[in-house]
């Protein structure tokens, strides 16, 4: 008898999957735009959906954007039924664009991200943004050069963020944890549009920064270097410095290979102060005129001079980032608190107040090791 119902239980309960339906009832959704209307108190979404087309005998993917408005995220995701007839599926979106509105707006916010960490189809890669336009929707609605979908092509652009280092693409589960870890505080990349060919596309370009939830500045994008190698999160982009040949200044383009940072805090009679050291490994990609670098004393000025830019580029955005939004977005918190426990529980209640006035000590190694496929620059004969 036991055996009987061991074998009809398993018919009822493991046939088929639990939560399958029907591709024609759902729409997919590839990517969301949120905005925020304060007149009306409303949320406002615009999800772009994906379907497949057939022409000359090919399939490929279209999208069309759909709106809902709502008091909040999921009130907003279910009224675009209204529009489309059916739910919307989200386990393959790749982006969330947030609008300025939305993001200055807690509730807002923290009801979107609740919504997407707790609804069972979002995933936690799910790339998280800003608009530096007026709403998150003129990011989702821009032309894509590469792609046919503008989430698949947004998604492409923070993927190969290591190429350029001048934006920190950030997934949602890395955005939570800042958000609810004690101390350091979330940044995420901020999109715009521009004009190419006549053509409104979207650009990826700098950093906004929080505190907690609430957003307090911006980062150009030689600022999010930076930033980037503080957090040791550089992998990748072109160092550009200013080298003195005798009565004037050439540019020289010096491409990162890979960079090790390493953040220590020092307590001095009870005064913290942060180390930050970096070594970086470099190519010399770009010469705009003659400098004969196979000579070693000109190899060692061109070392000092980018080891000399990065710490002083490092410096300045440590220093403003202090002093004008007073957000720990480098996580010095964190490793006080890993090397002197003690210590970080008696700052913490006056955090904000010690870190504007922390002392930060910066030195940079550089490894030139090559030049790219010449040995020497290229000479133009007369």
């Amino acid at each position: 008898m036991k055996k009987i119902m061991g074998v009809i239980l398993s018919i009822i309960f493991l046939s088929g999957c639990w939560n399958y339906r029907e591709i024609n009832n759902t729409s997919i959704a590839a990517g969301l735009a949120v905005d925020y209307d304060k007149n009306k108190k409303q949320v406002i979404l615009n999800a772009e959906i994906i379907y497949p087309t057939i022409a000359g005998g090919e399939t490929t993917l279209k999208s069309q954007i759909v709106r809902g408005e709502g008091r909040n995220s999921f009130d907003a995701i279910r009224n675009m039924i209204q529009t489309t007839g059916k739910k919307i599926f989200w386990a393959h979106a790749k982006i969330i664009v947030i609008g300025e509105e939305a993001a200055k707006n807690e509730k807002v916010l923290i009801s979107l991200i609740d919504f997407a960490k707790r609804d069972a189809e979002a995933r936690d890669d799910l790339w998280v943004l800003v608009s530096k336009e007026k709403t998150a929707e003129e990011i989702l609605t821009m032309n894509p050069l590469i792609q046919d979908i503008s989430s698949f092509q947004i998604e492409d652009i923070l993927k190969n963020e290591k190429g350029i280092s001048k934006y920190v693409a950030t997934p949602l589960w890395k955005f939570v944890d800042d958000l609810s870890s004690e101390g350091i505080s979330p940044v995420l990349p901020t999109a715009s549009t521009n004009i190419f060919e006549g053509k409104k596309i979207v650009e990826i370009y700098g950093t906004e920064v929080f505190k907690k939830a609430k957003p307090v500045g911006w980062l150009n994008g030689n600022e999010t270097k930076s930033l980037l190698f503080v957090l040791d999160k550089l992998k990748g982009g072109a160092l550009v410095i200013d080298q003195k040949q005798e009565k004037s200044y050439q540019k020289i383009a010096l491409e990162i290979l890979k960079n090790k940072t390493k953040i220590e805090p020092i307590d001095k009679d009870g005064q913290i102060i942060i180390n930050i050291s970096t070594k970086t490994t470099v190519n010399i990609n770009d010469l705009e005129s003659k400098i004969n670098f196979m000579d070693k004393k000109i190899m060692s000025e061109i070392q000092k001079t980018a080891e000399k830019k990065i710490e002083e580029d490092i410096q300045k955005v440590v220093e403003k980032v202090q002093k004008e939004y007073n957000s720990d977005i480098f996580g010095f918190s964190q490793s006080i608190e890993r090397k002197y426990p003690k210590l970080w529980t008696e700052m913490k209640p006056n955090w904000d107040r010690v870190f504007k006035n922390l002392k930060v000590n910066v030195h940079s190694d550089v490894l030139i090791r090559g030049s790219a496929l010449r040995s020497k620059p290229i000479e133009v004969k007369k």
